[in-house]
């Protein structure tokens, strides 16, 4: 089985962990639990109340420690310098757990980007030109994996939008930039 179950009562989780993800069942709902060796992450994916269990809380942790605030403003430099199509960057870890930008091999266009993503990916960044920032039905749909995803909007103005959101498996939350980078 690749998916575990497990339920949160006083005494912690019990059940059988799954060896790629976990659903955990809290009296507040269900949560998917997953980690890599860069993210862990425990988000929502239904709401509800469930008697006699104890409730659960989102998480998002970046196991290297958070990415230097430098990053970020390097990353918003790119779109600024292309506003007039999309474009994507990757924030990826090295071995030894030091972070740097990447700019994939892509095809870019004024509504869309396709690119290689690298294994070693923390965070998958894309613009959306001078449109703005808003996670699409097609984001939904490519963003299927455990990572942190961020979206550059209005990258033409002095301060360009920016939507950060983590993905687990196709199930979503928002954080805020201070959750990733300091």
């Amino acid at each position: 089985m690749t998916v575990g179950y497990l339920l949160n009562k006083k005494e912690g989780l019990v059940g059988e962990p799954g060896p790629y993800y976990d659903y955990l069942i809290g009296s507040n709902g269900v949560y998917i639990r997953a980690e890599n060796s860069l993210i862990s992450a425990t988000i929502p994916v239904a709401k509800g109340k469930i008697r006699g269990l104890e409730p659960l809380a989102a998480k998002v942790e970046l196991l290297n420690g958070k990415i230097p605030l430098h990053l970020y403003h390097a990353a918003l430099s790119v779109p600024a310098a292309m506003p007039e199509q999309e474009c994507c960057l990757l924030i990826t870890c090295a071995h030894y757990g030091e972070y740097y930008i990447m700019l994939p091999p892509q095809i870019a266009t004024a509504g869309g980007v396709t690119y290689v993503p690298a294994p070693s990916t923390v965070v998958s960044i894309h613009s959306h030109g001078r449109m703005g920032a808003f996670f699409s039905a097609t984001d939904d749909k490519d963003e299927q994996g455990l990572c942190i995803y961020m979206v550059v909007g209005k990258a033409d103005q002095l301060i360009p939008e920016v939507k950060i959101r983590v993905g687990c498996y196709g199930n979503y939350i928002d954080i805020g930039g201070g959750d990733v980078f300091g």
